[in-house]
């Protein structure tokens, strides 16, 4: 039977933070995700504007629906607005014997708008108690322990006052602190500068809660939680005009940078993978090892200034799959073609790899493309092939080629590159080689 984990949170309109952010980190975890809202918000990127706390008996039986046929393997709470409304979910959770409990503390926004009434704090103490682990900021655990915290230490000693917890430092103190059966585990954060970002708390603890019900200790279920934020923060991307969202459902390939000509090179070799993979024709380029597809930044000469995909893209069938992201220094090979290229026309800032063929290199010709090659019989002992190679042949022919192509030697797959001025070109004169075979 598949495994299920229960959301039991507010609902918001925007898709960036509760119940429906902890959904997409439920399926990203591979597991079935239920759900039961507790409120309704009328919020978006810029703040909260309308809260509708639903009725007790309509949030209970919706637990008792779920409970009662899903046998959720975790539950995680987040937005529980009110005393009334904690005090069920902690009666129904002894109820139906729920061991595998994380409890987000959700009290403000990350707009800055109130979701726990003040006088539940209360009852959020105890609820917190209850749980296998809380996941409190810095704001909820100062009010939840007591205790000011102003440096790493108070974080540790706020931690060990709730029990089982982890306090999340952010961007303030760089550190998460875990305190579990009377440990302390720290875990650094990633830093995004000058970047608010919605919906972390509730990933957070949704990974938290799924890594429980998958079995992992509660170590090793914030361990691996830390390492899936990290992976989704890097790919935040912006759907409104105020705070940016993290990338729970996998949308995006391409790693985010703070750095707007960085993050444009990205999204340009982004939107080449996606175009290359979306042509019903694009498997028939594929070679046995792979396509990398790279672009680099105006004027380098480094390969960490060079954006492709960290793993490659692959053959499935008739389809073509990317495996990996889209981030600077994520391509070797095609990185040196580039870099050697450019050396000689800089403008030539893009190239892919497809595999070699006469019938493709025929087509080549037929598109009117400037052709050259290299021979791997011929390179001298102790040289990198890519720089020598792609010299060669742009000596060959006397400038920039659009095709430099080698026939392989033992242990080396024969191959044709395509260069260009940008990764979108690149992919266009390869789909339309691939519609033409």
């Amino acid at each position: 039977m598949m495994k299920t984990v229960l959301s039991i949170a507010g609902s918001d309109s925007c898709g960036g933070a509760g119940v429906q952010q902890d959904l997409k980190t439920f399926t990203a975890y591979r597991l079935h995700g239920a759900s039961v809202i507790a409120a309704v918000t009328a919020q978006n990127t810029l703040g909260v504007q309308e809260v509708f706390v639903l009725p007790l008996d309509i949030i209970e039986a919706q637990i008792d629906s779920v409970m009662s046929d899903l046998k959720p393997s975790a539950v995680k709470t987040g937005m529980l607005a009110n005393t009334e409304i904690i005090d069920l979910v902690r009666r129904k959770i002894k109820q139906y014997r729920i061991c595998n409990l994380v409890v987000d503390p959700v009290m403000v926004s990350t707009s800055g708008d109130r979701l726990l009434e003040g006088e539940a704090v209360s009852s959020m103490k105890k609820f917190v108690k209850a749980a296998k682990l809380s996941t409190p900021n810095i704001y909820e655990a100062e009010i939840l322990s007591g205790v000011r915290v102003e440096t790493e230490r108070d974080m540790e000693l706020a931690a060990s006052k709730l029990g089982d917890c982890v306090v999340k430092g952010g961007h303030l103190y760089g550190m998460d602190i875990l305190c579990f059966e009377d440990e302390i585990y720290r875990f650094p954060t990633k830093e995004l500068k000058d970047v608010r970002l919605h919906g972390t708390g509730c990933a957070f603890s949704a990974a938290i809660a799924s890594g429980l019900a998958l079995g992992f200790e509660v170590p090793k279920a914030v361990a691996e939680a830390k390492d899936f934020m990290d992976s989704i923060i890097s790919r935040n991307y912006s759907p409104g005009s105020g705070l940016r969202v993290i990338d729970t459902a996998g949308i995006r390939l391409g790693v985010t940078y703070e750095d707007s000509e960085r993050d444009a090179v990205v999204q340009n070799v982004e939107d080449a993978v996606y175009r290359f993979i979306a042509s019903k024709h694009s498997h028939k380029l594929m070679p046995e090892v792979g396509v990398n597809i790279a672009m680099a930044l105006d004027g380098t000469k480094v390969i960490d200034e060079v954006a492709g995909v960290s793993g490659r893209l692959v053959r499935c069938g008739r389809r073509v799959i990317p495996v990996g992201f889209v981030m600077f220094g994520g391509s070797s090979h095609i990185g040196r073609v580039i870099l050697t290229a450019m050396k000689s026309a800089p403008e030539k800032r893009a190239a892919m790899n497809i595999r070699f063929s006469e019938g493709i290199l025929g087509i080549c010709e037929k598109l009117g493309l400037s052709i050259s090659s290299f021979s791997r019989k011929k390179q001298p002992e102790d040289t990198p092939t890519m720089e020598w190679g792609t010299s060669e042949a742009i000596k060959k022919l006397g400038g920039i080629p659009d095709i430099i192509y080698d026939k392989g030697a033992i242990g080396k797959e024969a191959m044709i590159r395509i260069l260009g001025i940008d990764a979108v070109s690149v992919v266009e004169l390869a789909v339309r080689i691939a519609e033409r075979l």
